[in-house]
């Protein structure tokens, strides 16, 4: 059983579909779907076990004015859905204002402060500069923030 089964699976599609619909909320903030916000977003819902047919009925049906959503009791996975957030933020290679608001609401909810955001962002930046994985640097933000 890999890491992304060990987080979700016990819970049901349930809440990971709760998850991809905050992803898409995010990618929709600025008022579009870019096609790599779209492509980020499914490659997360597979990391999950979800199937292509379940990413696209999430994302014909997704709220974009909710934002109803139960973090998991475990730092583990709230700090997964941490990090693949803020990944999304950055997919299109722009920030917009709508992004980072609505991702600082979801990491508060998920028991971070709002400067947990920007802490992420650098260090992503610069391990990506560096060559590393984007596994590479959730395993040492995992250390870091732990």
């Amino acid at each position: 059983m890999g890491i992304w089964d060990a987080f979700f699976n016990r819970q049901g599609r349930n809440r990971e579909r709760e998850y991809i619909n905050q992803l898409f909320r995010i990618a929709w903030a600025d008022g579009s779907l870019d096609k790599i916000e779209v492509e980020y977003i499914y490659s997360v819902g597979k990391k999950l076990g979800m199937t292509k047919e379940e990413l696209e009925d999430t994302r014909d049906n997704f709220n974009p004015d909710t934002l109803a959503y139960k973090p998991p009791r475990k730092r583990e996975e709230r700090f997964f859905m941490l990090f693949y957030l803020i990944n999304m933020i950055r997919a299109d290679g722009v920030i917009h204002p709508e992004e980072m608001r609505i991702t600082e609401n979801i990491v508060m909810k998920l028991g971070y402060s709002p400067d947990t955001v920007d802490t992420i962002l650098k260090t992503i930046k610069i391990n990506q500069d560096q060559g590393m994985s984007p596994e590479e640097t959730y395993a040492s933000l995992t250390e870091k923030l732990s």
